[in-house]
């Protein structure tokens, strides 16, 4: 693959490790950050071919969604896959449309689909 790395952003750890060792088990190298700053910083740092951005984080209950709009602001180019449980548990007013991001896939992600539409976006 000319780009194999992904960067995980989610404040939890048990997603970052258990997607993050199928991912790896899959050929990617994987990044993982807990917190939005952090995958933000390490965006230009390790050039991702996808960041994986859970949308609830315990400063707000949409950070994600605003993460989202500040990463395609500086990185435009680099696809966003947001993955969150909120349909099962909060009623947001969003759809795909509102959100800055190329895919938007409810936990828990079918990894054979998730590995499928990464390499779409990294072919």
């Amino acid at each position: 693959m000319a780009n194999d790395r992904i960067l995980i952003i989610d404040d939890d750890e048990d997603i970052l490790e258990t997607m993050g060792a199928l991912l790896e088990y899959e050929g990617f190298k994987i990044h993982s950050a807990d917190s939005v700053e952090k995958g933000i910083e390490m965006i230009t740092e390790i050039s991702p071919a996808v960041i994986l951005l859970d949308v609830m984080f315990p400063e707000k209950k949409t950070r994600g969604f605003e993460a989202a709009g500040e990463i395609k602001e500086k990185h435009p180019d680099v696809p966003i896959f947001v993955i969150t449980a909120i349909n099962r548990e909060y009623a947001f007013d969003f759809t795909k449309d509102d959100i800055k991001a190329e895919e938007f896939l409810n936990k828990p992600v079918d990894i054979n689909k998730l590995v499928k539409l990464i390499n779409k976006y990294v072919s």
